[in-house]
């Protein structure tokens, strides 16, 4: 006769024991602050407080565990709408999804640096929002290298800015408006960088003020493209 099947308990005493759904959550949020290094079985059973063995009856192994993070991760982006006809507009929110979601989960963007993961794994979404948006440069009449590198440039900027403003403005403690935190200064008061004290003494625009500007310079450099056209 066939082996029976194991039954997977969905509750115990009338309250949610654990999902496949509890799981990625928890690993996303534990890779997402720690990056994907951090997320192994014993550290995610930890965290859920179950035992080890409880994981291995939702899921195979930590490649899986891994793959269910990255895709609830992509999942949860969903850029608005792009219209052709507001593209400036389209640009800022498409930029601001990718600052969302970056925000959110700052390490676990470094997945591609510390996962192998297989074509086949790759979330829908980061295939369907990057044709919208390549589409939207073609519909305001880039050709598609410049739209491909428009695309890159937008890219590379958001995920800078998310690690290096974003990232330190969410920590407490840290200086938020000025170049360099005084303390680095203070560290080093012998130091002859005159023209660096002077510049971390004025106060720098908010981390949303900084974004609308790399934004802006986004979208001029798109329309200049669209001029030369």
């Amino acid at each position: 006769m066939p082996a029976t099947p194991r039954r997977r308990p969905a509750t115990r005493k009338g309250r949610p024991v654990l999902t496949r759904g509890i799981i990625a959550a928890k690993a996303l949020e534990m890779a997402g602050a720690q990056g994907f290094p951090a997320l192994t079985m014993r550290a995610l059973a930890a965290e859920l407080g179950v035992t080890v063995r409880a994981l291995y009856n939702y899921v195979e192994d930590r490649g899986e565990v891994v793959s269910l993070a990255v895709d609830l991760m992509l999942t949860s982006w969903n850029p608005p709408p792009l219209d052709p006809a507001a593209w400036e507009t389209s640009v800022a929110g498409y930029a601001g999804s990718l600052r969302a979601l970056y925000r959110r989960w700052p390490r676990a963007l470094l997945v591609s640096l510390d996962e192998e993961t297989p074509p086949a794994s790759v979330h829908p979404n980061r295939l369907l929002n990057l044709d919208r948006f390549l589409r939207l440069l073609r519909d305001v009449g880039l050709d598609l290298p410049a739209a491909l590198a428009a695309h890159r440039h937008l890219s590379l900027l958001v995920m800078s800015f998310a690690i290096v403003v974003d990232g330190p403005a969410g920590r407490a403690g840290d200086d938020r408006n000025t170049l360099v935190p005084d303390t680095w200064l203070a560290a080093h008061a012998g130091l002859d960088i005159p023209t660096l004290r002077e510049a971390a003494a004025l106060s720098l625009p908010t981390a949303d003020e900084q974004f609308d500007q790399l934004v802006a310079a986004v979208v001029d450099r798109i329309r200049g493209g669209l001029s030369a056209g």
